[in-house]
């Protein structure tokens, strides 16, 4: 019958055209990835003590969802070492061994090695790798529950015969009970397990992957991490009634059932085709599966007397009568009310019949009959349950309706990524047998995933390294004005800059290369094992350093000294730095030192002539001759500015790209040659887990101009980068692009 009893086809269609819906077709693709030793699935390796780890955390749960902590124990035979003294000689074994914080470690060892694997992804710029752990991750908890739950009924069993000849009768019936309760209970245990790791993987992509994730990758984010999103992954989750009646609908399980899930799905799909939101069977799933499509047509039960609060109540009301002509609403409502006394009688009786039972007079009293043969003291619940869903009103239809539409795409969207993400599990090889791994290992072909502090120091080679060096100005002048004063110039600036300066070295894994009076020199290396994210992690540092030299002159400025300048560039040379010995000191040899020098350096002249610059830049680059007239050494006829500056070249501006995510946007801003688009960078740093620092960098063009005045003839070709520090420019472009913040997923 069609869904249509108050309008024609064409009103609805024109209803629905007040809202914009959207299609998603689950996908999840991991072609490319190299064979394993069976030449047909690849083969991945998980970190040992991730996989202790989640092994003793599963365990753990299992014992605790069971209740049989003290069963699964296994008692010690002799407490007190054949001791005649008794407890004043106890065994040192048989003393409280110190407990362990089992979800904290699964959570930081999660954390950790998804962190890992989304660094080596952001390395081989290959998303794949992070999806296919995900995978490996999702595979390996799934064999992992079911065995883990095997061998702590085993040991139960175990432990229950040792148990026979020591402890008293009563105490013996209580055990086996106990036991007996826990086989027969094996899934709801396995759910509650299942439910406390989804919290879990749930909280770590929340509070730092996701964060992480965009900050490598924007929105470049491979469609599989949907796919992946899903409260179905753990066996048997679909068809246990628990988990749909909890988490979504209790929808029929059954072909006989007027509710069956297959059938209302077909039933949702011709409604949506009637109504004219989808041209076909396909078209209608694709709508289907995006549950803000339902919540956009669905009457939200608000007043609302809108042109789009009516066409919502329109729709709900022709959905309310698809079900209602096809048997279906009461079961909407059972699927519902059912729900809060499953806790009272769904030990007893399956859901589906509790759920019957709401709607159909035989069928509740075949419960009413199995109830009182189990001594259930009282059935009020379950007739207050019946009568709500016998007088169940229009009103009180039409929100259920909704509701029940609501979830039913939430359902179906996870069910049909269940069906894409089946054969990608059984499509790899999560490798734990030694010899396979060996194997797979020395053929090049083993994909593995370790935690940062597992990684083999052959393979912590480095591979390239970024040198920032600050040149410090005026120290001298500065130094002779604090001897003329009798003051200390050695204390003063040890305590109010090199200190500070040594504090951000552990802080971003850099490594002192130089310091003396007039310069530092530090270096950040990037090694095969892990992306250390070098030139944006050296940018961050160079910007904590101009703050330390803005504190330091401030506090010199506050006792009548002259103020401290400071120009800092950063280069990158994509190979290792070489070393020299000097005894036992290690001497570095880099192009990048050499390079850094010349960025972090101001010209005599350009200083003099922008002596009185006000801008919001302190880096800018002027060439003198024509690149024609010079034959291509143009380097030897730039003049750079720097005081106070961050200099970066090209091949450390395309090294961060590479290394972070950055958004391209161009702003109209006061320069000294007048008003000009301006083009920037920004993005974020990840400094620490959890913690992103932004990034704002600045493209300019060097100006060729006259040596003896700085007029501009022209612009030239030569590219040079600023990290921009004006906090009165960091708020203006904050104030119209917004702020840069870790983006958390909320995605179900």
């Amino acid at each position: 019958m069609s869904p249509l009893p108050f309008f024609g086809r064409g009103k609805f269609r024109d209803l629905v055209g007040q809202f914009t819906l959207t299609s998603y077709v689950p996908e999840l693709n991991l072609q490319g990835l190299t064979a394993g030793v069976d030449n047909i699935h690849p083969d991945v390796f998980l970190s040992h003590k991730f996989t202790d780890v989640a092994r003793g955390h599963l365990r753990n749960l299992i014992e605790q969802h069971g209740e049989v902590q003290q069963l699964a124990r296994a008692p010690e035979v002799d407490p007190f070492g054949g001791s005649p003294y008794g407890r004043n000689h106890l065994k040192f074994s048989a003393l409280p061994t110190v407990e362990i914080d089992y979800p904290a470690e699964f959570k930081s060892a999660l954390s950790g090695l998804q962190l890992a694997s989304l660094r080596r992804a952001r390395a081989e710029d290959d998303l794949r790798l992070d999806i296919l752990l995900r995978v490996a991750l999702i595979k390996f908890l799934r064999s992992e529950l079911v065995l883990q739950f095997n061998q702590v009924l085993e040991q139960c069993k175990e432990n229950l015969k040792r148990r026979d000849d020591r402890h008293l009768e009563r105490q013996q019936i209580m055990m086996r009970d106990r036991f007996l309760r826990f086989q027969v209970n094996k899934r709801p245990v396995m759910r509650r397990v299942a439910e406390d790791l989804l919290s879990t993987m749930a909280d770590v992509e929340r509070e730092t992957v996701a964060s992480t994730r965009h900050s490598l990758f924007g929105g470049r984010e491979a469609a599989g991490y949907e796919t992946l999103a899903n409260r179905l992954i753990f066996p048997d989750s679909i068809t246990d009634p628990f988990v749909r009646g909890e988490r979504y609908a209790m929808f029929g399980g059954f072909d006989r059932d007027p509710d069956y899930f297959e059938r209302v799905v077909r039933l949702a799909k011709t409604y949506l085709e009637e109504i004219g939101a989808a041209a076909n069977d396909q078209t209608a799933e694709a709508l289907l599966c995006v549950p803000d499509n339902a919540k956009a047509l669905m009457f939200t039960g608000m007043a609302d007397d809108s042109p789009r609060g009516r066409a919502q109540k329109a729709l709900t009301t022709a959905w309310m009568s698809t079900l209602v002509d096809n048997g279906v609403m009461e079961y909407a409502v059972a699927a519902y009310e059912v729900v809060p006394i499953l806790g009272e009688y769904g030990a007893v009786v399956q859901p589906q019949q509790l759920k019957g039972a709401l709607v159909q007079k035989s069928e509740l009293k075949r419960v009413e009959e199995l109830l009182g043969t189990q001594n259930v003291r009282s059935l009020d619940k379950l007739h207050l349950a019946v009568q709500r869903v016998r007088s169940a009103g229009s009103a009180d239809n039409l929100r259920y309706a909704a509701k029940y539409l609501i979830d039913l795409s939430r359902f179906l969207r996870d069910v049909r990524k269940m069906r894409v993400l089946e054969p990608v599990l059984d499509s790899i090889n999560v490798v734990s047998n030694a010899r396979l791994r060996e194997l797979s290992q020395i053929n090049g072909t083993l994909y593995e995933f370790h935690l940062p502090e597992e990684e083999r120091p052959a393979e912590s080679r480095v591979i390239n390294h970024a040198v920032l060096k600050a040149d410090v100005r005026d120290s001298t002048r500065l130094t002779q004005s604090m001897l003329e004063r009798g003051l200390n110039p050695a204390s003063f600036f040890s305590l109010n800059f090199f200190e500070p300066v040594n504090k951000l070295l552990p802080k971003y894994h850099a490594e002192k290369v130089f310091i003396e009076g007039d310069a530092v020199i530090l270096a950040l290396l990037e090694s095969e094992a892990q992306a250390g994210y070098p030139v944006a992690r050296t940018c961050v540092m160079a910007r904590e350093m101009l703050g330390i030299v803005g504190a330091y002159n401030a506090a010199s400025m506050e006792t009548g000294l002259p103020p401290l300048e400071i120009g800092i560039g950063v280069a990158f040379q994509a190979a290792s730095p070489l070393y020299l010995m000097d005894g036992g000191t290690r001497i570095m040899i880099s192009e990048a030192l050499n390079l850094s020098d010349r960025l972090s350096a101001c010209h005599k002249r350009a200083r003099r002539h922008f002596r009185d610059l006000k801008s919001y830049f302190n880096v800018f680059v002027f060439q003198t001759a024509d690149e024609e007239a010079v034959a291509g050494a143009v380097e030897d006829f730039l003049l750079n500015y720097n005081v106070g500056g961050i200099h970066l070249p090209k091949a450390a501006f395309a090294k961060l790209r590479d290394e972070i995510s950055l958004e391209e946007f161009t702003m109209l801003l006061p320069m000294p040659w007048g008003d000009d688009q301006v083009k920037f960078y920004r993005g974020l740093v990840p400094v620490g887990p959890g913690v992103f620092h932004p990034l704002l960098v600045r493209e300019g063009r060097a100006a060729q101009v006259e040596v003896r005045d700085f007029r501009l003839v022209r612009w030239a070709d030569h590219l040079y980068y600023e990290v921009c520090t004006n906090s009165d420019l960091l708020l203006r472009v904050e104030s119209q692009r917004g702020p840069m913040v870790p983006v958390e997923e909320g995605r179900r």
